[in-house]
């Protein structure tokens, strides 16, 4: 039986299909604006108008990104830094997690209080810095990776998640003879993938996006990461990108549809992994945030 729908109720979608569309226009414009900027040709790149949809379209410059070996080498250290740093943030913070939810861990209640006064408390820039340097981290590609075992957050999602599973599946695992390590592998990690996979998305955007600690502690050209180099060629406006590719120099000022075709390419492998894991997102982030 179908509701009749009155005046104010119409309105009322009216205006929330308006809303939405407004919002999704503003959200999805700027990708739109850089993929415009990164496909014109030379001739248009060089004048200042305004371009909803290009007239003229070029792929010279995402055949200069592609065929140029910084970006390439960049490209590579990234994907290479994220899945290392995937992998590795996980695993120690499950473990760490995993050993928190034991109310018999001895000091358990002094570990999780120093472990959440690091999220309000840190030393600063000078003491990290000399902390890296003394571990000879300094020029070492492993500096993006290793300081990172734990994040605080992650680590209090990832135990209350693990929190909020059944005590009997633990206890049937010990009767038949498991031990922690095979009740950890076995059980709560394949009953956790949901909120793993919404910690693993959060830890490759970080690990994507991190330019700082690259900039702070590697001084070859040749190791920065796509995050650094990026913010090398739309921040500080270095055309050492351009020039070092062979480029002609009365073809540099399509250095613009390069910035943008960078940007684009720097955004996609993060925008193609999603889709695969967004049926585990909201419930991922659920289950670390409601449970107890």
């Amino acid at each position: 039986m179908k509701m009749k729908r009155t005046a104010s109720g119409i309105v009322f979608d009216g205006f929330n299909y308006f809303l939405m569309v407004l919002i999704a226009f503003l959200t999805l414009y700027p990708f739109w604006h850089l993929l415009v900027q990164s496909v014109l040709p030379y001739e248009e790149a060089i004048k200042s108008n305004f371009y909803l949809i290009p007239r003229k379209v070029t792929f010279e410059a995402y055949q200069y990104v592609f065929t140029n070996f910084q970006f390439f080498r960049s490209l590579v250290i990234s994907v290479g830094v994220t899945v290392l740093g995937i992998l590795y943030q996980l695993l120690i913070t499950c473990m760490a997690a995993y050993s928190l939810t034991k109310k018999n861990l001895p000091g358990r209640n002094f570990l999780l209080f120093f472990i959440v006064f690091t999220m309000f408390f840190g030393g600063g820039l000078i003491p990290y810095y000399l902390l890296i340097k003394n571990l000879n981290l300094v020029g070492s590609l492993w500096v993006m990776v290793l300081p990172f075992a734990v994040n605080t957050f992650y680590l209090i999602i990832v135990k209350t998640s693990f929190s909020s599973l059944p005590v009997e599946l633990e206890e049937a695992a010990f009767i038949d003879g498991a031990g922690y390590y095979r009740c950890f592998f076995r059980i709560v990690l394949p009953l956790s993938i949901p909120m793993l996979s919404t910690i693993g998305l959060f830890i490759a955007v970080g690990q994507w996006n991190n330019w700082f600690t690259p900039m702070l502690f590697l001084n070859e050209r040749q190791d920065w990461p796509l995050a650094l180099l990026l913010r090398d060629i739309l921040v500080v406006n270095n055309t050492d990108f351009v020039r070092n590719g062979g480029m002609q120099p009365q073809r540099q000022l399509l250095s613009n549809s390069i910035k943008a075709a960078v940007a684009i390419v720097s955004i996609l492998p993060i925008v193609a992994v999603y889709p695969f894991i967004q049926k585990y997102f909201v419930k991922g982030v659920m289950i670390g945030a409601v449970k107890s």
